[in-house]
């Protein structure tokens, strides 16, 4: 086991002015300012296949990703889960590992199922100003996605799927015998939570 949580490890490491016009001596009015177009009014693109491709290898494979799994292995080496594995440097190696692969396993669910349904589940920050908070479109990025020509959001079949096939893979691969479904609810739980955090922070963030 610690042989593929090593090679998940490799793999993550592998790894985006106007002014016045005058006549003569006396000031013409100013000219109409134009007003910026929102990028949350702009025409909407579909994204193409290498656009997709490229925003899963950034979302799964990216800093961030590290970084979720090591605070998630920290989590789990003080909650001693699962308290069968090692305390300790390797125990903390194997909750790491494990964190890591749940986040490759829930981004490359999201990217098969996106790609099947043509969701559109890349990361597009709000205009601003921004009518909505960093928390709606936080929820928002998590559990929905936009779809069709117009870019319409609606429910995601994709980013609702993903936590859930880590949750399973968890429990059927590396995790040790004796865990029951009750531990796929946990996980993809767990994984909704990171989701949600990851997502928040980049809507603070721009």
């Amino acid at each position: 086991m610690r042989n593929a949580l090593v090679t998940t490890v490799g793999i993550l490491m592998f790894a985006v002015a106007s002014g016045w016009s005058q006549h003569g001596s006396e000031p013409a009015p100013a000219a109409p300012q134009p007003q910026p177009v929102a990028r949350s009014l702009a025409v909407y693109r579909p994204p193409t296949q290498q656009e997709r491709l490229r925003s899963y290898l950034r979302h799964t494979f990216g800093v961030s990703s590290v970084i979720e799994a090591g605070v998630r292995g920290g989590i789990d080496q003080a909650a001693d889960s699962p308290s069968q594995w090692p305390e300790g440097a390797e125990g903390y190696g194997d909750r790491f590992g494990s964190a890591l692969g749940q986040t490759v396993v829930r981004g490359t669910t999201e990217y098969a199922v996106a790609d099947a349904f043509r969701e559109d589940i890349r990361f597009i920050p709000c205009a601003h100003p921004c009518q909505d908070s960093a928390l709606k479109r936080a929820f928002q990025d998590t559990f929905t996605a936009r779809k069709g020509d117009d870019g319409h959001r609606a429910f995601s079949f994709a980013r609702f799927l993903g936590p859930i096939a880590a949750g399973v893979v968890v429990k059927e691969t590396w995790y040790p015998g004796g865990y029951g479904n009750g531990t796929i609810v946990r996980e993809a739980g767990v994984n909704y939570g990171f989701s949600f955090l990851r997502n928040w922070m980049r809507e603070v963030a721009h």
